[in-house]
């Protein structure tokens, strides 16, 4: 059971701040960032934001901006969802999505290597 709404919460969480970060947030530093996903704690009182940025170089710009705006996303969602309490936000570089890109990367390279010979 408790399992479940820590999973709906998660989910609720992503939609909420995706939208807050894509559509209400008139930040500069945000304008290429990507929510990919939201764990939350255990005890729901904590939630980490994993994301993503289309250029790599922009990173450190796009984490001070979303610690920066951390207060009025926390404050958009406190407006917007129905909770006893809404978890403080820890935003985290995803680095998973670059792994992947990476693996594909050295895949399509071997394979077009191998065509080749």
């Amino acid at each position: 059971m408790q399992q479940r709404r820590i999973d709906r919460l998660s989910k609720l969480l992503f939609q909420s701040i995706s939208n807050i970060v894509s559509f209400e947030l008139r930040d500069n530093r945000l304008e290429e960032v990507k929510i990919d996903y939201v764990i939350v704690s255990p005890d729901m009182r904590d939630a980490t934001v994993f994301f993503s940025v289309f250029n790599d170089e922009k990173e450190i710009l796009a984490l001070a901006g979303l610690n920066s705006a951390s207060k009025v996303i926390r404050k958009k969602l406190a407006d917007i969802l129905d909770l006893r309490f809404t978890p403080r936000l820890h935003f985290k570089f995803d680095k998973q999505e670059h792994k992947a890109q990476h693996i594909e990367d050295t895949i399509e390279k071997d394979r077009e290597r191998n065509e080749s010979e």
